[in-house]
This record gives structure tokens, sequence and C-alpha cells, in this order.
């Protein structure tokens, strides 16, 4: 079980042999022992959309061990209007009252996840769906937050073991950020927040955030890289408001849990993830260290 917020608690467990090594594809990092992908966003609720995300992470899986989380934001939103449940935000996280949360756990772990994983079956790719809470993946807490919130949960440890046992035998974990308090109560979890502390804890060469947001934007231009020691500097920058925080935060626990490079982009047709990796798509890319930071 990896302790979240440090970069490598003692105890960690990280089965050998579970994510093993796989020759890295071009542009990827070179020793990448997995390859994680959360999924969100407007652009993949576009017709076809789904479909062609599903055909590029069938090429991207192709030789790399592979897992997905993913959100459903937008769709959670349109199912609250419809059961006319306002949708609140603070600080870029979704309010949870305990209407929204019956909504959340459905659409996640029941629309959302189900068509991902039955797009990625239609292309022959050997996905497995879950929710984070299953197995036990990820440990959560309630928010530090939580009386504005309400029912949402934050990471507090991952165990990569079932994971490991399924990326090990070629199947693609799909991943909903569902998790629960360890006390029968279920909780909303950022997806942000759960892929990079799972990417962390196995630990991912690449971790890519898709979402509705092109990569960091400041002074109306996007940010190509960033060195983890800029991003608290960055998080102050008056440009940077509601989901990019949490993202941007996200990122930094990814690095500093062994991860090599976090890149934040939107999706942008079905070449997205082969031009993030080899560095021509238009996105935010993070490393732990690097020379300079610079749009």
């Amino acid at each position: 079980m990896s302790e979240v917020g440090s970069s490598r608690a003692p105890g960690t467990q990280v089965l050998s042999g579970g994510a093993s090594t796989a020759s890295a594809s071009k542009g990827r990092a070179s020793n990448a022992s997995a390859f994680v992908v959360k999924l969100g966003g407007r652009a993949l609720e576009a017709p076809g959309a789904l479909e062609a995300c599903a055909t590029a992470l069938r090429d991207a899986a192709s030789g790399t061990p592979t897992l997905v989380v993913h959100g459903g934001g937008a769709e959670v939103s349109a199912w609250c209007e419809r059961a006319g449940v306002p949708p609140r935000f603070a600080d870029g996280l979704r309010v949870t009252d305990p209407a929204t949360l019956e909504i959340a756990a459905a659409v996640l772990a029941g629309l959302a996840n189900k068509r991902l994983v039955a797009a990625l079956r239609a292309r022959g790719v050997d996905a497995v769906g879950v929710s984070v809470l299953d197995g036990g993946i990820v440990r959560a807490r309630r928010h530090a937050n939580a009386s504005v919130l309400g029912e949402v949960g934050e990471v507090a440890a991952v165990d990569v073991s079932l994971l490991a046992t399924l990326l090990a035998a070629g199947r693609v974990p799909v991943l909903a950020s569902l998790g629960d308090d360890g006390h029968g109560a279920l909780l909303n979890l950022n997806a942000d927040d759960v892929a990079a502390a799972i990417a962390g804890a196995l630990p991912a060469g690449d971790l890519v955030l898709l979402s509705d947001a092109p990569g960091l934007v400041l002074d109306g231009h996007v940010v190509r890289t960033l060195a983890a020691p800029a991003l608290a500097a960055t998080l102050a920058h008056p440009d940077v408001t509601g989901g990019m925080r949490p993202k941007l935060r996200a990122a930094g626990v990814a690095l500093a849990g062994g991860v090599e490079r976090v890149h934040i982009a939107a999706w942008q047709g079905p070449d997205t993830l082969n031009d993030i990796l080899g560095g021509s798509a238009v996105a935010t890319t993070l490393h732990a260290t690097h020379e300079e930071s610079h749009a």
C-alpha cells in the first residue's frame, strides 16, 4: 500500500513483475513500466469521439502496460440537471451532496465506465472495468474541505497489487474514480488525483491528463514545459483557476511519486496520444526537473 504525499513512503507495495517494463514507443519515457491515461472533458462526448479515443488507446496499449482512469463530469452534471440538482463547484472540485453522490456513482461506475470498456473491447482490447474502491485499489479519506465539498474524498493510499495482476495478464484496467471511506460510505474522488496517485505508485513513465483544457494557459499562451520546482509559483498565478488547480496539484503528486512526465492536454482527434508522447501536440508537459519552464 503506497502512502500518498511523499515521493515513495516506507512500505510502498509495488509488486515485482506486476507492470513489467516494456519497450518504449517513440517519444515515450525510456524506462516506462506503464502508461496511464486519465480521460475527461466534454470533447470525448462528441459524436464518434469515444470510439476514436478507444482506437487511440488500443494503439497506445500495444506493447506497453496501459491503465485508464476516467471521470465523467459533464455526464454527471447533465444527469444532475435532469434530476433538478444544480451542479456546484468549489476550487475546481464538484460539491457532492447525497443526491449528487447517487448520480455520480451511477454515472461513474455505470454508464461512463461500461461504455468505455465496451468501446475498447470492440477494438480487441481486453479491458476490465472497476471502480478504485474495488479490491482496495485506493484507500480514501474524507476531503479536508468536506464541510464545503460534501461527500468528496481524497486519496490516502494506493495498493497496486490488483492492477499489477491485470497488467501482467495483458489486460487494460479501466478505473472509475469512485471510492469509499472504509466504513461503508461512498465518496466522489477527483479523477486527476486518482490517476496521479496510481501513476506514482506503479510508477508510470508517462501520465496523460486529458480534459477540455489544451494545457496550462498563462497570459494567453499554452505553457509547453514546466519543471516541478515551478509548480508552487505557478499555482499562485492569477490565470490558474478552476479545474486547472487540481490538475497541477495532481501532476506534482505524480512527479514526486516517480512519474517521469505528466502531460496536460485536450482531446484533439485520433492522433492525440501519439502527438502528446511525441511532443508535437498543443499540451503542457511537466518534468520532475527541467532546465527551463517556458511557453
